[in-house]
């Protein structure tokens, strides 16, 4: 099967909706959201709705459940608490209940889904070094592939022994993937809403089950009207800047 799989997509409606277009262009028989559909942007009720009708399957992000308040929102820097407040606001009680039930972790194929880590994964940390990713492989059972997001960044890291941290290998900033079906990986994904690598262009991968293929996307959008939206709800002036740099 070929999957899309979006994270980080936060609130940003022009980023969505660019990505979900050229979405429609890949021939993927479904699409899996990691997380985090709301937060930093300005249009968190229509992003939420276009999650629920296109994602079948979606998993809770830091963001979502601090919204909902299931994580404690001292745990944001000030612009995301600020964010996370204002968001609460504009959903109604259905898509509080909707948030609630999403799971932590889903298996499909020869992949598993995640929005931060596998081995604390309401513990929302990073997996962003080796010894990190070690931690995450070592949950991964008989799963070949995990897929992640959480730190708008898409990076790879390959396990190619037995022996969890040493035989673990960074890879940075990655286009096409053949992963080898000897070896295991965790794939993140980067952010649809807010990257963080330095490239504007929002960001999201197709993988195909079947050849074990990852290719990773960047789709531009409309980053001024996504400015305008923050900045129209009143919130900080920082969120509209960073998108602009993809920082």
């Amino acid at each position: 099967m070929r999957y899309a799989i979006v994270s980080d997509l936060h609130s940003n409606l022009e980023a969505v909706r660019a990505v979900f277009c050229h979405i429609d262009s890949q021939k993927v028989d479904t699409v899996i959201c990691l997380g985090d559909i709301v937060g930093y942007g300005g249009s968190p009720k229509e992003v939420l709705d276009i999650v629920r009708a296109r994602c079948p399957v979606v998993i809770a992000g830091n963001h979502d459940h601090a919204v909902v308040g299931k994580t404690d929102r001292n745990y944001f820097n000030p612009s995301a608490k600020t964010a996370v407040e204002w968001t609460a606001k504009q959903l109604s009680e259905d898509d509080f209940k909707y948030i609630c039930e999403l799971p932590f972790i889903v298996q499909k194929d020869n992949f598993i889904c995640v929005h931060a880590n596998l081995n604390d994964p309401e513990k929302w940390n990073y997996v962003l070094d080796e010894f990190d990713a070690s931690a995450t492989f070592a949950k991964m059972d008989d799963a070949k592939v995990c897929f992640i997001g959480h730190s708008h960044v898409p990076i790879v890291f390959e396990d190619s022994t037995d022996i969890h941290y040493f035989g673990v290998s960074y890879f940075g900033p990655y286009t096409e993937l053949k992963l080898n079906p000897a070896y295991r990986y965790i794939v993140n994904v980067g952010s649809v809403g807010q990257p963080r690598d330095g490239v504007a262009d929002a960001a999201y991968v197709v993988y195909d089950s079947t050849s074990m293929f990852v290719q990773l996307f960047r789709v531009p959008y409309d980053i001024a009207s996504a400015q305008k939206q923050i900045l129209s709800a009143g919130l900080p002036k920082f969120l509209a800047e960073r998108i602009q740099y993809g920082r």
